[in-house]
């Protein structure tokens, strides 16, 4: 199963659709530990259910792959669940089934991530078997065609679905030569090209110590916690990472465009820029900005170009800040004979980021927005224990504590400032029926 967690370009595999676990709002830090070997260890500890999340964080993602393996971290993914030598294929879904969790893994642009969920005081049962799981993968070759027949079949279904077809042109043509421009999945022909061999040395290769981190939320004791981990991972031996020499992705000057034809109902127009990355600080003023103009019933693109002017069916915002730089990006629906006056009337609040100051009512509701919704994840104790990885793949792990401020201090001045820098050519891929 795939999911975006973006509109453009953030493709999670077999994402987590597990239960909502209700935390309390209380604001216990973060421990966090490096081992020798460079491995690092983060532990929050959360006493309001008697559950536990344990995810294994990897620094790789659809990123580091060779172009004619495209596809092949998500690969591995699959791969991770199908057995070790003495753990049968199918034998771990049934163990964290038996005793009341759930599992499951993400590939994206920039890391892989691989969790369960279950009651805290399982965490000794469950917890060597996730670290056999890591260390010792059978690699069948049985297992590896099967999963790329699965995977192609995946492939094929994004292929055919108008919204994630017009995403992956999109982004064809928005990114000239670095990884991002590859959907995460891959394509038919390099997923077929994948061979065994390949996938065990992009394993040896990326799944080493210092590229990762154990991250562990919820009703333990990190003086128990902690001593486990150290006592798994610490005799495995570090590698130095391969040096990637990856293209410079240039500023786009000039505005961009393709279409093509399918037999639709509607036409799926994509928009976007190149936008700050996870480590810029203007970050927070391009998703505060991405919230004014497309989230909630209050949005520009919700309150004015579909229900006061009536030029949309539907439209939707996202803004990703990855490793090396980010993307915002614009999709809307439209019937076809409100086409040219739907993407003008886009462009137009576009722009008016960069002419005007937006008002304190749309500032503030943004925030509230923003804010509300991040409060709200974090009454997941899966959610907690992705920001904190997620924040470690962005380059600083208490990020996950400073989010609220770093969102609340965001100023008219800085969404204006982050238009005018960012918003300079857009970029625009239209999917239309066919004549």
């Amino acid at each position: 199963m795939q999911k975006r967690l973006l509109i453009l370009l953030i493709l999670v595999s077999c994402a987590y659709s597990g239960i909502d676990i209700p935390i309390s709002a209380q604001q216990e830090s973060l421990h966090t530990t490096r081992l020798d070997n460079g491995m690092e260890i983060t532990v929050k500890e959360l006493h309001s259910l008697p559950l536990v999340t344990i995810q294994f964080w990897v620094h790789v993602g659809s990123r580091n792959e060779p172009d004619e393996y495209r596809g092949i971290a998500h690969i591995f993914e699959h791969m991770w669940f199908k057995g070790t030598p003495t753990q049968p294929t199918g034998s771990f879904d049934r163990k964290v089934e038996s005793l009341g969790g759930e599992l499951n893994a993400m590939t994206s642009n920039d890391w892989t991530t691989y969790f369960v969920t279950l009651p805290s005081d399982k965490f000794d049962e469950i917890f060597p078997l996730m670290v056999d799981l890591l260390l010792n993968p059978l690699f069948d070759n049985t297992e590896v065609e099967k999963e790329k027949q699965v995977i192609i079949e995946e492939q094929r279904f994004s292929f055919n679905e108008p919204e994630k077809y017009t995403d992956d042109q999109f982004a064809q043509i928005l990114i000239d030569e670095h990884p991002y421009r590859h959907p995460v999945i891959g394509y038919k022909s390099t997923i077929s090209a994948t061979t065994r061999e390949e996938i065990i040395k992009f394993y040896q290769t990326w799944y080493v110590p210092n590229n990762m981190n154990i991250v562990i939320v919820g009703d333990v004791k990190k003086e128990h916690v902690i001593p486990k981990v150290k006592s798994a991972f610490e005799k495995l031996a570090p590698k130095e990472l391969p040096r990637l020499e990856l293209p410079i992705q240039k500023p786009i000057t000039v505005p961009r465009y393709n279409s093509s034809f399918r037999t639709l109902g509607y036409t799926y127009v994509e928009f976007g820029f190149l936008a700050p990355s996870s480590k810029d600080k203007d970050r927070y003023a391009m998703d505060v900005l991405q919230t004014i103009l497309a989230v909630g019933d209050s949005s520009r693109l919700e309150l004015t170009v579909k229900k006061q002017k009536n030029l949309i069916v539907r439209g939707i915002s996202s803004f990703a800040a990855l490793n090396d730089f980010g993307v915002l990006a614009i999709l809307a629906v439209v019937e076809p004979e409100k086409a040219t006056s739907a993407k003008a009337e886009v462009l137009y609040q576009l722009n008016r980021f960069k002419t005007e100051y937006v008002t304190d009512e749309e500032l503030e509701r943004a925030k509230t927005i923003i804010l509300a919704n991040k409060l709200k994840s974090r009454e997941e104790m899966f959610q907690v224990a992705f920001d904190i990885g997620q924040s470690w793949i962005d380059g600083d792990v208490n990020e996950h504590e400073q989010f609220a401020n770093r969102i609340n201090s965001v100023t008219k001045e800085d969404i204006k400032k982050a238009a005018q820098q960012y918003l300079v050519a857009y970029t625009m891929y239209e999917l239309k029926p066919t004549p």
